[in-house]
């Protein structure tokens, strides 16, 4: 008697497990495609978002990696590293901001590949 409860509650902890997984995975693929759609969208229509400093020519490669990272972050995607987006890197990474700095044209490509990264690994 004992033994079939346990394997009840055995069984509903691995079910509650898998849906708890399953929510989290959800939530983040929506949160991808939501930052992803942003982005498409920033870099389609460059007259809808903040000027960029050169608006005749759009977004060079710098400006849409930043544009990238704005849009994971969750900030005003314009092509500029500002305080804005440089304060919520700070907040997400605080220890990975304090050692390589604001966003740079040298280290843009660390925090894209971070933020892009398989799991967001954050150092």
């Amino acid at each position: 008697m004992k033994k079939d409860t346990a394997i009840l509650y055995g069984i509903g902890a691995a079910v509650l497990g898998f849906g708890i997984y399953r929510y989290i995975q959800r939530r983040k693929d929506a949160k991808k495609a939501e930052a992803e759609k942003l982005l498409s969208s920033a870099t389609a229509s460059p007259d809808k978002v903040t000027p960029y400093p050169n608006a005749a020519t759009g977004p060079n490669h710098y400006q849409r990696k930043v544009m990238e990272i704005q849009a994971i972050l969750g900030v005003a995607v314009d092509g500029i590293a500002g305080p804005q987006t440089n304060g919520a890197l700070a907040k997400k990474a605080p220890a990975t901001f304090a050692k390589y700095g604001p966003i740079s044209l040298s280290n843009v490509d660390f925090y894209n590949a971070l933020l892009k990264g398989p799991a967001n690994l954050i150092i």
